[in-house]
């Protein structure tokens, strides 16, 4: 019996052999079966060494086991776990013998000091002979050190044959020639970073364990435990526990893994577990150790204390559970230990001018003029001036003779917005700063921008704006890589004074996109493009600068809704144009903004005019937010209003593109088709033209030649705004036309149907009549059936405005069917056919 044959066996030493040490682990009740690795051991039987390597918890042991237990092995399975006390020829080779008995090997003879290469032969030939292959599992590995034992197993593993194959588990690789077996193909390695738990085996981990996380915690919690198997357990043990629980994983790291380790290597993990990244160089600052990097690899090998990335520099990452307990350890001491270290850190990064990885460290240490000198000439004044990087800031002492501390104290100041102590600290800046390179003036330029954005009129945010622009545009020239935060600000900034100027063009090319954009830069990106036209660009921006809002879990900018609803709105989608107009008026209703909320006011008279109520149309520009805002905007609102409450009067003075439509407009109201046509060419001359003022001049040419009885050159003018406008779906111009232009598109079959997205609807073709006596009149059509409904008015309304079916059931938020219902009420009771016949009658009967 297998029990039996164990028990007859001795040490050298006379002691029986234990059994216990014969038998596989156990497998817990919440093991997790991990088929990627199982597949990996599948992967072994042509070869003869196995090697299973991973810190202590990390579940190797385990895996061999259930691996075993699965009848995958190929083979009868002989089982030790070793000990470091066996670590003696005289302990290791009874106890192997044992286990291939206990497994129904036939190998005979008993290890003797004075016969021990006779014994190994023996042992060969006999599992060579063996008529089923024998797989041997050698746990706990690294307990063996002893040359003769491992030149003994060496020995085994090459010539027993495809007989036997042998699997060692352990901490640290068994000091094997494995060079040879992997040229030799005839090794099978699993490592600790393959041991490590995947985020789906981590949640079946911890579903095991009663505790259920949702996608997103299990995989940040993997990220955190790097997927060590014990820091998960104990994890899922301690997430729904009350008390001290966590704390187990901290006197498992201090007892099992760090109790394991010299006192020089605790020392040297206790002093580098202040930096998270660790370069090899910087190791050997903080420990004072020249083989700090060698300790480091040997550890990064053994895949628990630190990790080691690849790259051109030698980098180390500390495992966060193990690093957590390093950290308590110091606090535990005297406090100017951590901040030398910091201090230590921070001037090493320092001098190879890595200020950004130098600031954490100069914090620590409370080095202000090193952090000072760190944020500005790492250019990382914009998350000081965002706010992320101000309150570190807030204990340094107000006057230090620096002019990057002087900056940093303008930018904190601003964070705290307290204009007149920012406005101190700049002055006092640009005192200090003479000729310092390009880190200086930029930062500076970009704390007075911000503030000019905040505090500053108009002017003082173009002068502000440009010659921080400029000193961008040189740092970028002379290859400074200038952090994305930091170019958004001044771009964005630049982009605003040129809204506020109304250069359109140019405020798109500075706002030209990318990866890195914030919703802010998204939106005035969006909006300039509404403005200028291109509805599709401003949608997929504004859009963009929503999700990157939402992304950032922040209030959001109004400039994003504002592009939409004015989009919306050209569009004569005015249902999702109010949409977007009331979400821009709650964003603004938190940060107001003066050209924002302007065209926000032009938007929802557009949309109330568009609804056919001219009175709230002229009631929305009328509430636009006072107080300073550009004054071609103003220009603009003054004349919306004056189109609305008396149409075809002349404007006063002015000198906006808009102006000049309406100039034009007025014209042809009057009858002047030469000076509308000649008020049209002047805008040709203009630069960056808006779509909607390139097509709304050839609108009014088309009603100047209609004026004058040319209807082919009417026709061109008109086909020439349709082209424009299609590509954008630019409707609200051509279906707010003058009512000749509408009329003629209505009637014009070749331009009605080539340009059906404008959902105009082509008259009937009249069919020819036949020869004979001139037709007797018809009877006159009578005035009316009876009274329309309320819906039946709004709906005739819309249908004068050439509202397709789809558009009015969207405006008046009711189904299509309905809609339907509505139109074929208004043409029984108006006694018309058609639509645009009843929009006649009803024009005729003074209901329009």
């Amino acid at each position: 019996m297998p029990g039996k044959i164990a028990t007859e066996l001795t040490t050298s030493d006379g002691e029986p052999i234990m059994t216990v040490k014969l038998e596989p682990p156990g497998l817990p009740p919440w093991w997790v079966v991990r088929e990627r690795l199982r597949e990996r051991l599948d992967a072994g039987p042509g070869r003869r060494l196995t090697v299973v390597t991973g810190p202590a918890g990390s579940g190797k042991s385990s895996l061999v086991a259930d691996w075993t237990a699965s009848g995958r092995a190929g083979g009868r399975v002989a089982w030790l776990t070793l000990e470091p006390g066996d670590d003696q020829p005289g302990i290791f080779w009874p106890y192997v013998v044992a286990a291939l008995r206990r497994a129904g090997a036939e190998v005979q003879g008993e290890w003797r000091p004075e016969a021990e290469r006779s014994f190994l032969v023996r042992l060969v030939v006999a599992l060579a002979s063996e008529p089923r292959p024998v797989v041997l599992v050698l746990d706990n590995v690294h307990a063996l050190t002893r040359a003769s034992i491992i030149d003994g197993l060496h020995f085994l593993v090459e010539h027993a044959g495809p007989q036997l194959r042998c699997v060692l588990i352990g901490r640290t690789d068994p000091p094997l020639p494995l060079h040879r077996y992997r040229l030799a193909g005839s090794i099978t390695e699993i490592r600790h970073d393959e041991l490590a738990f995947t985020p789906a085996e981590a949640d079946a981990l911890l579903t095991a364990h009663g505790t259920r996380l949702g996608p997103n915690a299990v995989a940040e919690l993997t990220e955190q435990t790097h997927g060590w198997a014990a820091a998960l357990r104990l994890e899922a043990r301690a997430l729904p526990m009350p008390g001290d629980k966590k704390d187990e994983l901290a006197d498992y790291i201090r007892n099992e893994l760090l109790g394991e380790q010299t006192a020089a290597t605790r020392e040297l993990l206790l002093r580098t577990c202040v930096a998270e990244r660790l370069p090899a160089g910087l190791a050997v600052e903080l420990s004072g150790r020249r083989d700090a990097a060698q300790v480091l690899d040997r550890l990064a090998h053994q895949g628990i204390f630190v990790s080691a990335r690849a790259g051109g520099e030698r980098t180390y990452v500390h495992h966060p559970q193990v690093r957590g307990v390093l950290l308590a350890a110091l606090g535990e001491g005297p406090v100017d230990r951590i901040t030398g270290l910091h201090r230590r850190a921070a001037r090493w990064y320092a001098g190879f001018d890595r200020h950004g990885e130098a600031l954490p460290h100069a914090l620590r240490a409370q080095e202000w003029a090193l952090a000072a000198t760190s944020v500005v000439r790492g250019l990382g004044i914009a998350e000081v001036l965002n706010g992320e990087g101000a309150a570190a800031f807030t204990p340094m002492p107000p006057d230090l003779d620096l002019p990057e501390a002087a900056v940093v104290a303008a930018a904190v100041a601003h964070y705290l917005d307290d204009p007149e102590a920012c406005a101190k600290h700049l002055l006092r800046a640009g005192e200090m700063a003479g000729g310092r390179g390009v880190a200086l003036p930029l930062s500076l330029a970009a704390v007075d921008v911000a503030r000019a954005r905040r505090h500053g009129g108009p002017d003082d945010l173009a002068a502000t704006a440009e010659a921080a622009w400029r000193l961008l545009d040189g740092a970028l020239v002379e290859g400074a890589a200038v952090p994305a935060g930091l170019a958004s600000l001044i771009r964005l900034a630049r982009a605003e004074s040129l809204l506020w100027q109304r250069d359109l063009v140019g405020a798109c090319a500075v706002l030209q996109p990318s990866e890195h954009d914030g919703a802010e830069v998204l939106g005035r990106l969006a909006l300039a493009e509404a403005l200028c036209g291109r509805l599709r660009r401003a949608d997929e921006h504004a859009r963009r600068a929503l999700d990157r809002s939402h992304d950032d879990d922040g209030p959001g900018d109004a400039a994003a809704d504002v592009a939409l609803a004015w989009a919306r709105a050209d569009e004569y989608d005015l249902t999702a144009a109010r949409v977007h107009a009331e979400q821009a008026a709650a964003r603004l209703e938190e940060t107001p903004d003066a050209l924002l909320g302007g065209l926000l006011a032009l938007v929802r008279a557009r949309v109330h005019r568009g609804n056919g109520d001219v009175a709230k149309a002229a009631e929305a520009i009328a509430a636009a937010p006072a107080g300073p805002r550009p004054a071609w905007l103003t220009e603009v609102l003054d004349l919306a209003r004056d189109a609305l409450l008396a149409p075809g009067r002349p404007p006063a003075a002015g000198t906006t593109n808009e102006h000049a439509i309406a100039e034009a407009t007025a014209a042809v109201f009057a009858g002047e088709t030469v000076r509308a046509r000649a008020v049209v060419a002047t805008l040709g001359e203009r630069p960056g033209l808006p779509l909607e003022i390139r097509v709304n001049g050839w609108l009014i040419t088309a009603a100047a030649e209609l004026g004058d009885g040319r209807r082919d050159r009417a026709r061109r003018a008109l086909h020439r705004a349709l082209g424009l406008a299609e590509p954008e779906r630019l409707r609200r111009p051509l279906l707010e036309a003058a009512t000749p232009v509408r009329r003629f598109l209505r009637e014009d079959r070749e331009l009605a149907v080539r340009h059906d997205w404008l959902g105009v609807v082509p008259r009937a073709a009249t069919a020819p009549q036949p020869a004979g006596p001139p037709p007797q009149a018809a009877p006159a059509a009578p005035v009316m059936v009876e009274p329309l409904t309320a819906k039946e008015t709004e709906v005739l309304g819309y249908l004068a405005q050439l509202f397709s079916t789809e558009e009015i059931a969207r405006t008046m938020y009711v189904s299509v069917n309905t809609v339907k219902t509505h139109v074929r009420g208004v043409l029984r009771k108006l006694a018309a056919t058609r639509r645009n016949e009843a929009v006649r009658r009803a024009r005729d009967l003074g209901l329009l």
